[in-house]
C-alpha cells in the first residue's frame, strides 16, 4: 500500500487533520504541525492508546477525506484571503 513508501504518513496527515479541524486565522491555520502533533500525544495519553495508532486512524481518515477536507480547507483560506 502507497502509506508505506509515503514518508508523510501517518503523523503529518494526522497533523493535517488537526489542523485542518482547528480552523484558519488571518496568517493561516490557527496551528502549527508541532501544535497538532502535541495534541495528538495528549489524545494518545488521555486515551491509552499508543500514539502511533492515533497517528494511523487519523491519517486513515485523512487520507480517505482527503477531497472534502481539502475542499473545506480552501473554503476556510478564503474567508480570510478573498482573493484566493
Amino acid at each position: 500500500m502507497e502509506e508505506k513508501t509515503d514518508s508523510r504518513y501517518p503523523y503529518t496527515y494526522a497533523c493535517d487533520l488537526i489542523r485542518i479541524r482547528a480552523g484558519y486565522g488571518n496568517s493561516g491555520t490557527k496551528l502549527s504541525r508541532s501544535d497538532a502533533s502535541q495534541i495528538r500525544e495528549l489524545f494518545s495519553k488521555v486515551l491509552n492508546i499508543p500514539d502511533i495508532e492515533v497517528a494511523n486512524k487519523l491519517a486513515d481518515y485523512f487520507k480517505k477525506n482527503e477531497e472534502q477536507l481539502t475542499e473545506e480547507a480552501i473554503k476556510g483560506i478564503k474567508e480570510f484571503v478573498p482573493f484566493v
